[in-house]
């Protein structure tokens, strides 16, 4: 009986809050890590005055970012823009420069099925995606700074339910209990599991990607590259993607400065990403990665392609908890195989 009563509240909650899936997984992912912050709060200060720092510090962390991109990036992110619209436009392929340095390249596209413009065509779609990025990324940040309602209500759910998962943290554990039949310290097991994951996944591919956006805007900028700080949050927005993360900016970067500028500062541009930025990216990720998820790069790197491909880009976080939910079930599982078989042996 006690077991049909939890389905049916973990059922309620789920028709309640089914509208914003992303916004609610994000809310308990975000709330997984930062209980032992909520416990100090609550424990530290008053129940009620804990709770508000610890809302208060969450939203904190969700609206520093926006304030960045609103007052910093966005007016060079509109002006780059403008830059990706007349470069798709412009016929800027077929200057004479570029016809001697690229007529073996362009010949060589040609012949690939489904390259007939050559390398007129390829710079034109990595515009288009940059572009389409571009505008996503502008429409939510202006969005929300404009008076969007729906932007407000879906901040404000998210630190609300980040309070309401670490204040009924106990509880929602009791229910798992009781609906799984699993014993208490094995869903404390798994609760570990998913917090050293998601930490993992904060630290190795969103803080990652922050450092590579920063090392690519500031190699931008030595470089004399308009709009420094636009192409280098495109950079942090396209670096967790493995394999090819930065480059998808920062090689057509450097094939314009081959055009327009010296061929010097092309060469310690390309160096600076290829060696710097590429370097954080081969080894600060899978490092954090592995501390959080007991499981090879390759796997892991697998996650987060399948989960990017599935849940797009939430799928970051799926893709490696799924990973981590595995390899626990895997270790749960040996561990009561071998209680079952020094029981027997007992016996």
């Amino acid at each position: 009986m006690s077991r049909i009563l939890a389905l049916c509240a973990m059922t309620a909650w789920i028709l309640l809050l089914i509208p914003y899936p992303i916004t609610t997984f994000m809310a308990a992912c975000i709330a997984c890590v930062t209980y032992p912050f909520y416990q100090k709060c609550t424990s530290w200060l008053s129940p009620r005055i804990g709770m508000m720092a610890y809302a208060s510090s969450i939203g904190f962390a969700v609206m520093l970012p926006i304030v960045v991109i609103v007052s910093l990036v966005t007016p060079q992110a509109l002006a780059g823009l403008r830059t990706l619209d007349a470069l798709r436009t412009s016929e800027w392929m077929h200057g004479v420069r570029a016809q001697t340095l690229y007529h073996n390249v362009d010949t060589a596209l040609k012949k690939i099925p489904g390259f007939d413009g050559g390398l007129e065509q390829l710079a034109g779609n990595i515009t288009d995606l940059i572009g389409s990025l571009t505008r996503q990324i502008l429409a939510g940040g202006v969005g929300f700074f404009g008076g969007a309602f729906q932007a407000v209500v879906v901040v404000c759910l998210f630190v609300l339910l980040c309070l309401l998962f670490a204040n009924y943290a106990s509880t929602f554990k009791k229910f798992t209990c009781r609906i799984t039949s699993l014993p208490e310290d094995v869903v404390s097991r798994y609760v570990t599991a998913f917090r050293k994951a998601i930490f993992g996944v904060l630290i190795g591919v969103v803080f990652v990607a922050m450092i590579q956006g920063f090392l690519c805007g500031l190699g931008f900028s030595v470089a004399g590259v308009p709009q420094a700080a636009f192409w280098g949050l495109l950079a942090a927005c396209v670096a967790p993607i493995p394999f090819i993360g930065t480059t998808l900016v920062w090689i057509p970067i450097c094939i314009w400065l081959w055009i327009k500028s010296t061929l010097l500062a092309t060469i310690g541009l390309a160096l600076w990403c290829a060696i710097v930025v590429s370097g954080v990216d081969n080894f600060l990720r899978p490092f954090f990665l592995k501390t959080g998820i007991d499981a090879s790069v390759l796997v892991l790197v697998l996650a987060i392609i399948c989960g990017l491909a599935a849940f797009g880009p939430v799928g970051i976080f799926v893709g490696p908890l799924l990973v981590a939910f595995a390899v626990q079930s895997a270790r749960e599982s040996d561990t009561f195989t071998k209680a079952n078989q020094n029981s027997e042996k007992k016996e």
